[in-house]
């Protein structure tokens, strides 16, 4: 048979043989994978979004209001002392959980206020404060409203290198990620003519942040 026999091919035996069969249409593109992998990362970025607005808490408001509240076991009424120690806040320090966690006797009144920092290296500042009440009386007031306050108290007694005074020593984690240290240092009662009856008494609230390896 020639290239120009045109007839149709016949097998060994005599009959025709079959069509050659097309080869098969190639297939699309499948989009399945793709949106496979498009679902999955949705569904990540839905779930660390979730995530952070779950775990992220806005800014703890400070605490201004002037309202006496009692605290267990003494007779002196507390009030929130961060407007009273706004003279030492600054920048962010301390932070507003430091802040909110101090509280003075009803009728304290702020004398002076220093910045310790310099020497410290870290946040240091104190607060001055002139009270009609006792020096006893103010020890058992910081002592109970710094434990009610959530500060872990570590040390009450003397006071170091203020000869007649008391002190309270309490720790707190701050939201800053580091932990802070108050001292409450109550020094002894004065009486002088004209003045209260029971006297005067001056007490300082100091704040400062620990190191890194504090």
């Amino acid at each position: 048979m020639t290239l120009h026999d045109t007839d149709t091919e016949l097998q060994e035996d005599g009959s025709e043989a079959p069509e050659p069969q097309r080869p098969p249409v190639p297939g699309g593109i499948s989009m399945r994978p793709a949106m496979i992998v498009f679902g999955l990362a949705a569904l990540i970025l839905v779930l660390f979004v979730t995530i952070a607005l779950v775990t992220s808490q806005a800014p703890t408001p400070v605490k201004h209001s002037g309202a006496a509240v009692g605290v267990p076991g003494v007779t002196l009424r507390a009030v929130p002392a961060a407007a009273l120690l706004s003279p030492i806040a600054t920048g962010g320090d301390p932070p507003n959980n430091i802040l909110n966690a101090v509280s003075v006797p009803v009728g304290s009144v702020r004398v002076s206020h220093e910045n310790n920092t310099a020497g410290a290296g870290q946040y240091d500042e104190q607060v001055t404060f002139r009270s009609g009440d006792s020096q006893a009386s103010l020890l058992a007031f910081f002592a109970a409203d710094m434990k009610l306050q959530g500060w872990q108290i570590s040390d009450q007694g003397a006071a170091r290198n203020n000869p007649h005074a008391l002190e309270v020593l309490g720790k707190l984690a701050g939201s800053n990620g580091y932990y802070w240290d108050m001292g409450a240092t109550v020094d002894a009662t004065t009486f002088s003519p004209g003045g209260p009856a029971r006297g005067t008494t001056e007490f300082t609230v100091r704040l400062f942040q620990e190191d890194d390896s504090g």
